[in-house]
């Protein structure tokens, strides 16, 4: 059924199928064809088909007539299952009324438990996330108030304490604890988190307790957006949902011409006058008809997609649709920006040159200089260490050049070489620094060496891109940076290609450049802020850092939840174990089938015995009940990069 059943639903299948369960024991038991007219028992079968099978009728009816398709699913069962029941104008031998309502009884009995096990996978991936109806408790003056976590407002402040899920997200105002944020982001350690730290809706404290600063309301949270992105994950149909729908609708009419064949060819070369040939071969026809349904090639593989985008989420890593599977496992390039993606995005103090000075001098002097300053640089000097208040006789900011203070005397000078030739310091040839960012210092209008700045790549920057390459993935750094800082991030990552100082337009020429020129897919890894254009042009966007990022998760068809690109890695992973589990499903299925078909030929061709009909009804439900439960496994698959 494509319409999803309600719980009364359930109950009134529920009623129908023990109702016809009852009369299909009076029809075989008390109103048989011994004890009572032949029609007798032909109208409590029948009536026990139509009380199973109206619905299925109707669906077909309605298939053919409002929407023109003449080969679904029902059409075939109601024809095995009538075809069934004709068998009895071959004799009364050939009573097959019980065998013509279990085929309708047996596919709605697999039909309950298909649509229970699509529920329970999808109940399983949100269940995991949507918080909205957990009670927060709220400080409200000196008492303690409680809310559903949908109704958080931003500027209320909630309570959590050990081993309780956070609610919300938020800043820490007070107290201090250990939060789990796997479940969000995949890292297995605890966080330690204390006053000012950022707060993630569905991790878990587990340890210390914590008031936490309500910054989000439930749907723009880390939380909200998770579901909301999963539920049209789930909408969203996939390249290999359409080719399923399609191969069902070529199949169908594919297996009902084979199934003609098989009722009429043999016949008439084995005994054209002879009625048990005929009705042999009917049977196998009938049978052949059953076990070809497609339902379980047609529910098992969409929900194999599902359970991957459960599997992603899992992993830290959100999926706007299923489509972007197929489209990973044809990736023939990846493309990604420089800051904040491959690197930390933040300026790192990382060598200190002197001139004929020691470094201890030479970094007590740029500390002094930059200690009053906020600019970034500033803050790289420190790293979050404590600055110290000098008490400076004068202080100026040179807007693009750098510092000039004077301290106990003494003139110091941090900034651009300009700034120091424009205070005639003195500087030996050849410390020019082209391709970095550096600090020069002197003091009293000696040159003192220069500090040297970069943006640190990050820890598995360099393995993601061997893994790629080892793929024969081919790997571009695309940046707006200064050529002397992407060529050397591009030879320190190993990369194909890189190109440097592009403007967003540029970017967005290469990716259409190359879905232009290429039969493969590119991926394009940004922070979905100047990389906006770029995450949508291509085949699929990747954010980096999703949480912190609206921007990012508006334009992106993934987003990666800590900022680690070995996530992409094990979203590959999962696109590639997706895909095999659905192709697992097809083959199965059909191998399943062609067991049965053969078994059911065979025995017409020997004549010594009959495949009996609910064999095929079991091979179908049967079949399709086990693929899906291949599906269901794939969510709790371990994936390792």
């Amino acid at each position: 059924m494509e319409e999803e059943r309600s719980k009364k639903d359930y109950i009134i299948l529920g009623i129908r199928i023990a109702l016809t369960v009852a009369l299909i024991v009076l029809g075989m038991v008390v109103f048989n064809e011994t004890s009572y007219p032949w029609y007798v028992n032909l109208i409590v079968m029948g009536v026990a088909y139509l009380v199973i099978s109206y619905d299925i009728i109707l669906e077909m009816i309605e298939g053919i007539f409002k929407e023109h398709e003449f080969f679904g699913e029902a059409t075939l069962m109601v024809l095995a299952s009538i075809g069934a029941f004709c068998l009895r104008l071959f004799g009364p031998s050939h009573n097959e009324y019980m065998e013509g309502v279990l085929v309708i009884l047996l596919f709605q009995i697999g039909e309950v438990l298909e649509d229970l096990a699509a529920d329970k996978s999808k109940e399983a991936i949100l269940n995991a996330i949507d918080l909205k109806e957990y009670k927060a408790k709220v400080v409200v003056g000196e008492r303690i108030e409680e809310k559903e976590s949908k109704d958080l407002s931003i500027g209320d402040i909630v309570l959590c304490a050990n081993g309780e899920k956070l609610l919300c997200d938020g800043i820490v105002k007070e107290g201090k604890g250990e939060v789990d944020e796997s479940s969000l982001t995949g890292e297995s350690n605890p966080i330690y988190k204390e006053i000012g730290a950022p707060i993630y809706a569905g991790t878990v404290l587990v340890e210390g307790s914590l008031k936490v600063e309500v910054n989000k309301e439930y749907d723009d949270s880390s939380v909200g957006k998770l579901a909301k992105m999963i539920e049209e994950a789930n909408e969203g149909k996939s390249r290999s949902e359409r080719f399923i729908t399609k191969f069902s609708k070529i199949y169908t009419p594919i297996v009902m011409a084979i199934a003609l064949l098989v009722a009429v060819i043999p016949p008439l070369f084995l005994g054209i006058s002879d009625g048990d040939i005929w009705s042999r071969w009917i049977y196998s026809a009938l049978a052949f008809l059953v076990v070809s349904c497609p339902c379980a090639i047609v529910i098992s593989v969409p929900l194999a997609y599902v359970a991957g985008l459960g599997l992603a989420s899992r992993n830290g890593v959100l999926v706007k649709g299923a489509a972007y599977f197929d489209a990973l496992n044809s990736l023939d390039t990846v493309a990604f920006d420089k800051t904040g993606t491959m690197t930390e995005g933040k300026l790192s103090l990382v060598e200190l040159c002197p001139n004929e000075v020691e470094k201890e001098e030479l970094l007590d002097t740029l500390k002094i200089a930059e200690s009053g300053s906020e600019h970034p640089l500033a803050k790289a000097v420190f790293n979050g260490e404590e600055r110290i208040n000098y008490e400076y006789e004068s202080y100026t900011e040179i807007p693009g050049k750098g510092i000039k203070v004077i301290y106990k005397g003494e003139t110091l000078l941090a900034g651009k070489i300009a700034l120091l030739k424009e205070e005639k310091v003195e500087i030996k040839e050849g410390v020019l620094v082209t391709d970095k960012t550096a600090i020069f210092v002197a003091k009293n209008g000696v040159y003192l060496g220069y500090a040297v700045f970069e943006d640190k790549l990050k820890e598995n920057s360099v393995r993601f891109v061997n893994e790629l390459k080892k793929d024969g993935i081919k790997t571009v750094l695309l940046s707006g940076d200064q050529a002397g800082a992407v060529k050397n991030a591009g030879e320190l990552l190993g990369v194909d290609e890189y190109r440097s100082e592009l403007l967003p337009s540029e970017k967005l020429a290469y990716i259409e450049g190359h879905k232009v020129g290429s039969k493969g897919t590119i991926a394009y890894l940004g922070d979905g802020i100047n990389d906006a254009p770029t995450l949508v042009a291509s085949d699929v966007g990747v954010a980096m850092g999703g949480l912190g990022s609206d921007l990012a998760v508006a334009n992106a068809d993934v987003a990666i939840l800590n900022d680690d690109p070995l996530k992409f890695l094990a979203l590959k992973k999962i696109a590639k174990a997706t895909q095999n589990r659905a192709i697992f499903n097809v083959v199965f299925s059909l191998a399943a089938k062609f067991i049965i078909v053969f078994l059911g030929v065979l025995a017409s061709a020997m004549g010594t015995w009959q495949l009996p009909l609910w064999v095929s009804v079991l091979g179908d439900s049967g079949v399709a009940i086990l693929a899906i439960a291949s599906s269901l496994l794939l969510h709790f698959k371990t994936i390792k990069v």
